[in-house]
């Protein structure tokens, strides 16, 4: 199984989760919001990014915590989801690929103006026409 397949599921979990319709999104925009995670395999480390525009922080927000949240709180949404994607993902890798990692802890980027980092691989996906990047490159 590859990296971005396991996220996926994960993604897709979270989705199945909290009943959402999951697509493939185009263009991520700006104003993004960004969270980052590591997994954590003997020496090698894998830095998971993900960047979340306000508007499916907050329908995130509503499922998670069930009430309404402002941008003082979006550190806590953006660390859970990420826990959550890559801690999925994570299980994934572990079960079917003997990939033998561990999760690490997320961390809050605030908002992220531009974007240094080199993906080896990212996706973007939409939620009720609210898209989210997810990324990963090796340290």
């Amino acid at each position: 199984m590859e990296i971005m397949e396991a996220v996926s599921l994960g993604v897709k979990n979270l989705c199945k989760t909290f009943r959402f319709k999951l697509e493939d999104g185009v263009k991520l925009g700006k104003n993004v919001y960004g969270a980052s995670i590591p997994i954590l395999k003997g020496k090698e480390e894998y830095q998971f990014y993900l960047y979340f525009k306000k508007d499916i922080l907050k329908l995130l927000a509503k499922k998670f915590f069930k009430t309404e949240m402002n941008e003082d709180d979006f550190s806590d949404i953006s660390r859970e989801v990420a826990n959550q994607i890559i801690g999925f993902a994570k299980n994934e890798l572990n079960d079917k690929n003997n990939f033998n990692c561990k999760l690490g802890t997320p961390e809050f980027l605030g908002k992220v103006e531009s974007f240094h980092v080199k993906f080896i691989d990212s996706k973007i996906y939409k939620i009720k026409n609210r898209t989210f990047k997810i990324g990963f490159t090796k340290v």
